[in-house]
């Protein structure tokens, strides 16, 4: 079972933690307000 994390907000803390939780072995999605 693969766990999905869901971040909102592509800023500098958004990515970085993105980057934190695929390198863990989760799968990120990042939502960012167009």
């Amino acid at each position: 079972m693969t766990r999905t994390v869901t971040i909102v907000g592509a800023g500098p803390g958004g990515l970085a933690s993105a980057m934190l939780l695929a390198r863990a072995g989760l799968q990120v999605r990042i939502l960012e307000r167009l």
